[in-house]
């Protein structure tokens, strides 16, 4: 495979692992609450299902990556994901329907922590291109789904996930021939010792990133479907909200690229966080349709830029040995994040009686995460110099 061609094969991981297994929930939503008559806070259950498994996943990749590799935890999280997705299309059990959903996040993690690890081996540009792929699925579920609930109605829901395991099959298989080129980055068995404390604001932030940003993204297009913003139908305000979601995911690469080259403290994430908590707060600020138009513009170009930043911290402040394992830890924390932020939210929307009230929360969440990726300063400790045993 052509060098230029391999970062956005790779990319189809994140597309598999995260466009499809974790954001695409947002647009089935609505129309699984309507069918199987859910309240929000079980709604928001079955995203942090996904997000447990993905915190688990995250866990065994800490303990497996250095005598597995990132390249057979790679192939087998995006196997498992795949599947998953198609399994949850099989059944209207909400128990089932928790057990797929966790499955889908505990495969994953795998495919997304170690796609990134692999695409560092490339270079930072490859790492920012690897996260961008999420937005190829929610390119296409925005494109497809609100159209097909329009028109089919809410009890289509399981054809949604089938539809979205299909293409996960191609996009995988892209992946993995990708995959083939790319040198683990380190000997199965071999383990780098590395400064943790130093790091610290920025996993932090990472932590922060992984609670607020998960409300937006559960909940903004039943937030549309709750608070009408204009004249279009619904399908159509949400198809093209979601494909520019998607569309400036696949834009970030070039509009972030002076930001992320060449930095090795925390303002990546700083600034790219904070594009994130502005997009996540304009429909509650302008609740029309430029308003809900302009803030996926705004979270698209912004929200898979963080774990780039995380993994770019990683790869310019850590040798490569380590990489697996610091990315592993630093994604466990997001995961913590991601697992209590849907079902805190959907609590909150609950109790409010609003799901502005969740959203809003979310963003100030964002704002604070920023606030303490600054403090990040660069590892003072050379990669060179991090002795590995």
């Amino acid at each position: 495979m052509k060098a230029a061609i391999r970062p956005w094969a790779l990319s189809g991981g994140a597309a598999v692992a995260v466009g499809f297994a974790r954001f695409a929930y947002a647009l089935i939503l609505p129309a699984m609450k309507t069918d199987l008559q859910l309240n929000y806070a079980q709604a928001g259950w079955l995203n942090t299902a996904n997000a447990l498994g993905y915190l688990l996943g995250a866990l065994i990749t800490i303990a497996v990556v250095a005598r597995v590799g990132n390249r057979r935890l790679f192939v087998g999280g995006l196997a498992l994901t795949t599947l998953a997705l198609i399994a949850n299309g099989w059944t209207h059990n909400f128990e089932l329907l928790t057990l797929f959903r966790f499955l889908a996040g505990f495969g994953a993690a795998g495919a997304f922590i170690c796609g990134g690890v692999l695409s560092g081996v490339l270079g930072t540009r490859a790492i920012v291109i690897f996260f961008s792929g999420g937005g190829i699925g929610m390119l296409v579920t925005g494109a497809l789904l609100p159209w097909l609930f329009e028109y089919a109605g809410p009890g289509s829901w399981p054809w949604a996930w089938m539809a979205m395991g299909a293409i996960c099959v191609p996009l995988s298989l892209a992946a993995i021939a990708a995959m083939r080129d790319i040198a683990e980055p380190s000997q199965a068995g071999s383990y780098a010792k590395w400064p943790w404390r130093p790091c610290v604001p920025e996993f932090t932030a990472y932590f922060l990133f992984g609670l607020g940003y998960i409300a937006y993204v559960t909940f903004i297009v039943a937030w549309v479907g709750a608070n009408p913003v204009g004249s279009l139908s619904q399908a159509a305000i949400t198809s093209v909200m979601w494909s520019l979601l998607g569309f400036m995911t696949l834009m970030a690469p070039m509009l972030w690229r002076r930001v992320f080259n060449g930095r090795h403290d925390g303002v990546p994430m700083a600034a790219s966080m904070m594009v994130l908590a502005v997009g996540a707060a304009l429909p509650l600020m302008v609740p029309s349709i430029a308003g809900v138009w302009l803030s996926a513009a705004l979270v698209g170009s912004s929200v898979f830029m963080v774990p780039s930043a995380a993994t770019g911290f990683v790869k310019t402040n850590l040798p490569p040995p380590a990489w697996g394992g610091a990315l592993a830890v630093a994604t466990s924390l997001f995961a913590i994040g991601q697992t209590i932020g849907p079902v805190a939210a959907g609590w909150v929307s609950d109790l409010s009686g609003s799901l502005s009230m969740g959203l809003s929360v979310s963003a100030g969440v964002l704002v604070v995460g920023a606030l303490i990726a600054l403090l990040q300063k660069p590892v003072q400790t050379p990669a060179a110099q991090v002795a590995a045993s």
